[in-house]
């Protein structure tokens, strides 16, 4: 972590895959299935919990190599993420991070509707 702010990116980098006009299949589906915990809660109505990980860029900060949290995410399953509200209740990030920027690509509404698109099952979780 670069300080105490917690580094993400700003912007939708080009691949991301939570555009909806990012190229489709980059990534396997296990990378899918791996990430699928950063998300919403699952059918047996848990959020991610504290420990979680964050979706992250697969690019990184190209300067530093620094983790960024990725800005897709952040904007669509952010607030679901323990995690985040905590960076947000502590000042470590600041609420427009949740938020589309002007300009942004169009992104999937749900890591169910991104993953799909990306060639993966949709799961159904089993309490």
């Amino acid at each position: 972590m670069s300080g105490d702010k917690m580094p993400r990116r700003e912007f939708p980098c080009g691949e991301c895959p939570w555009q909806v006009k990012a190229p489709v299949g980059k990534f396997p589906p296990e990378r899918y299935e791996e990430l699928r915990a950063t998300c919403r809660p699952n059918a047996a109505g848990m959020p991610p919990l504290p420990g979680t990980p964050m979706f992250g860029c697969h690019v990184g900060d190209p300067r530093t190599g620094e983790d960024l949290a990725c800005a897709g995410w952040l904007a669509v399953e952010g607030h679901n993420h323990i995690g985040v509200r905590l960076a947000l209740r502590d000042g470590r990030l600041p609420l427009d991070a949740l938020e589309r920027g002007d300009r942004w690509p169009e992104l999937y509404p749900s890591y169910e509707a991104m993953a799909t698109a990306n060639g993966v099952p949709t799961r159904k979780d089993v309490p």
